[in-house]
């Protein structure tokens, strides 16, 4: 078993095929390593609670001790983790800070796979923000780094499928979430199903078939509260909520949007507040992962 699992892995539900650190086991590393490791999974043990405050505090450590050694992919790791966890706290200038760090890096060497990891957090970070064109490139730049049978591709077609709704092509964005399900599904990757299920219900519901996307978000929000995900499941109440505004059941979308600023207020998320206040007075809400 790998001795380290990115948040991506734990704290944002344990998803099958998620990257670990890799190399030799645990008992026959280097006291420094095994140090990380230990903070490491202090760090996931308390992102898995929600304490994304603190989770953050041990990732930053273990990166120090990573950075001490020189470790590339432990270093590229725990910065994944960061950028991560920072998006749970709402604070997207440091998650897209501490992903840069990796693809800015000049002087280090970090892994291929490591590269693409950090890539398509940029993406889907630069997609939460509607940036469509930097974040085609950024997804490009992932898919480079990991061609062919790469354990990533749901996760890319699931954000080409995010890109393709915020440039108006559903047809386009249907094909590639379609794409995802199967891949996810095939991969055990319940994280990862449930965003290509959300997407299909927003390529539905901008198709004009709210009727067809309820079931769909409905069957993600299912998901996404087995693993206890609140940035998930904001998403799939907005969209079961603009779903039944779209079919004129507007006491039943006050009831899913109301839930979802909960959700959000609970969570600590100012911007996932104001995002659904914007939509109850009529804006229009991201699809977001």
């Amino acid at each position: 078993m790998n001795a380290r699992r990115l948040l991506a892995c734990a704290a944002l539900a344990a998803a099958a095929g998620c990257a670990g650190q890799g190399g030799a086991p645990q008992a026959a590393l280097p006291a420094k390593r095994l140090q990380a490791i230990e903070v490491n999974n202090r760090a996931t043990q308390l992102a898995q609670r929600g304490d994304y405050a603190a989770a953050a505090g041990e990732y930053r450590r273990a990166l120090e001790i990573e950075r001490s050694t020189e470790n590339e992919d432990g270093i590229a790791a725990n910065l994944i983790n960061l950028s991560i966890v920072y998006q749970r706290m709402g604070d997207r200038n440091a998650a897209r800070a501490a992903v840069a760090e990796i693809l800015n890096d000049t002087a280090l060497r970090f892994p291929p796979g490591r590269v693409a990891e950090a890539a398509l957090r940029s993406a889907i970070l630069l997609a939460d923000e509607r940036q469509p064109e930097a974040a085609a490139k950024a997804l490009e730049r992932a898919r480079a780094a990991c061609p062919g049978a790469c354990a990533l591709r749901g996760k890319m077609d699931n954000v080409a499928a995010q890109l393709a709704l915020l440039q108006g092509q559903p047809e386009a964005a249907r094909t590639a979430a379609s794409r995802a399900l199967g891949e996810n599904r095939s991969r055990n990757d319940r994280e990862e199903t449930a965003n290509s299920l959300r997407l299909l219900g927003a390529v539905a519901l901008e198709s004009g078939k709210p009727a067809e996307a309820a079931p769909l978000a409905a069957e993600a929000l299912d998901i996404d509260k087995q693993l206890a995900v609140p940035a998930k499941i904001f998403r799939d109440l907005v969209l079961l909520g603009r779903a039944a505004k779209a079919s004129g059941r507007t006491d039943e979308a006050s009831q899913y949007l109301g839930r979802a600023l909960a959700v959000a207020r609970a969570a600590g998320d100012r911007n996932a507040v104001a995002e659904v206040q914007s939509l109850m007075a009529g804006a229009p809400a991201s699809s977001g992962r």
